[in-house]
């Protein structure tokens, strides 16, 4: 589906993510009044859609369409049902694409922010007329009675008897929103999670870059919206040669080339068993070929024209977080809000203003993040330098970590990215758990990983 200009209306978000999404419906739905949204089509809509799941605990998605139809017969409201009309028309055929591409708990807060808007400016005009009619008591008895919409970031809960928020704290502890397979979607089970901040760290020439392109590129094949910021390692036309090189699945430029078709480890041998189909490349390939390549990828794995991956580069240290999150108002206005953002990487972002001590900075920067995760109600992924003795280690760890150790205190998730010499000629990498909340891990459990940069993958076959 097109994102269009239209899209960016706070109150066409609500109301498609009501309509498409089980979860923001039970959340609103709890938190009902009349008259919440500013228009009075809006408010019909919604109210259908509450109506709706009181009784089927569902968004009603194509059924809305039967709701509209049965109103249609006993109203005389004309203007409504041309407004309802031109809204619902938009929307059909796309209520299952729009609600794999709905950031839940991003359209709660939004819902939370609007209603509460219509509400102090349906209040204000109340207690001007009153003011100007000199009843200054049924003003006063306004502002008293005056009750806030208490939902998303910052609501309470009732921890017994909320049955949305038990609801949704079961659902998304369920829920990855990157998938990978074989032992190495194992690995990370549960891991890829909204408001979920995942690292990479690693020695230089790791593989950190490519190891992000990875979960970007396959969080946008299984139709997530990502914004990846490459914010100074690499220059735009670097990056997008490293994309097109995934999309095309082909070195960009002759050369011969390993690709593991089979890995295997024996118990009590460190070093996995990798096969490999020996291929050659004979010539260049140019623009037009990653052109095809991208119109086949949103063709066959996204089944989608709109944008599912944005692209923002910056300087070294020339992005700071709150930049990012300036960047990201921008595209919102747009409809755009992304369920994944990728960082390359967190440690050559731009320090926050008024921090002077280098690690204060480093410290602040990734609370930062980690805050942008949860208010975005997003998987954020980056990366990070291992220290200097990460080079002579076999398997890196908590005492590995650069510059400041509180990094670690910051992320949900640590993976090491770790590789012998011998590993790393056969294109294998070990990965570990440092840092994983929630799970039980261990530090010296690892996944063993083969993959080929030749074609922009590092997670091809995978095996404990």
């Amino acid at each position: 589906m097109k994102v269009t200009k239209r899209n960016g209306n706070k109150e066409r978000k609500i109301l498609i993510g009501m309509i498409v999404d089980s979860q923001v419906l039970g959340r609103i739905a709890s938190k009902w009044e009349s008259n919440l949204f500013k228009s009075t089509w809006g408010n019909i809509v919604g109210q259908w859609c509450v109506d709706f799941y009181l009784e089927y605990e569902s968004a009603p998605k194509h059924e809305i369409e039967s709701l509209f139809e049965s109103w249609v017969s006993k109203t005389h409201d004309e203007e409504s049902v041309e407004l309802i009309d031109k809204f619902l028309s938009g929307l059909s055929e796309e209520y299952e694409a729009q609600a794999e591409a709905s950031n839940s708990n991003y359209i709660i807060d939004l819902a939370s922010e609007y209603f509460n808007k219509v509400k102090l400016r349906s209040l204000s005009e109340s207690i001007k007329g009153d003011l100007i009619e000199g009843e200054v008591q049924s003003a006063l008895d306004r502002v008293n009675t005056y009750g806030q919409i208490e939902m998303g970031t910052g609501a309470g809960v009732d921890v017994l008897s909320d049955q949305e928020a038990i609801k949704e704290a079961f659902e998304e502890q369920q829920e990855s929103i990157v998938e990978y397979g074989g032992d190495l979607g194992k690995f990370f089970k549960g891991a890829f999670q909204r408001d979920a901040f995942i690292a990479f760290m690693g020695p230089e020439k790791r593989g950190k870059t490519w190891w992000l392109i990875d979960v970007a590129w396959r969080a946008m094949s299984q139709r997530r919206r990502v914004a990846f910021f490459e914010v100074g390692d690499m220059s735009q036309n670097q990056i997008m040669r490293r994309f097109m090189t995934r999309a095309i699945r082909k070195p960009l430029k002759p050369q011969a080339y390993d690709y593991p078709t089979f890995i295997e480890r024996e118990e009590g041998v460190p070093v996995a068993l990798v096969d490999h189909d020996h291929r050659k490349q004979e010539k260049s390939l140019g623009w037009q070929s990653a052109f095809k390549a991208c119109q086949k990828v949103m063709k066959s794995k996204i089944k989608s024209e709109e944008s599912m991956l944005r692209l923002s580069c910056h300087p070294n240290s020339s992005l700071t977080v709150s930049g990012m999150k300036s960047i990201l108002q921008a595209w919102e206005r747009d409809g755009w809000i992304p369920d994944v953002i990728v960082v390359d990487y967190a440690d050559i972002l731009a320090p926050p203003n008024g921090i002077k001590d280098t690690r204060d900075q480093i410290n602040a920067t990734w609370k930062q993040l980690r805050a942008l995760s949860q208010s975005q109600h997003c998987l954020l992924v980056t990366a990070t330098q291992a220290d200097a003795n990460s080079y002579n280690t076999n398997t890196i760890g908590r005492s590995n970590f650069s510059e400041d150790k509180r990094k670690l205190a910051h992320v949900t998730g640590l993976v090491g990215l770790n590789a012998t010499p011998e590993e790393k000629e056969n294109g294998v990498t070990r990965l570990n758990w440092i840092v994983l909340r929630e799970s039980a891990f261990s530090e010296h459990q690892c996944v063993h990983v083969a993959g080929c940069l030749a074609v922009g993958n590092p997670a091809i076959k995978s095996t404990f």
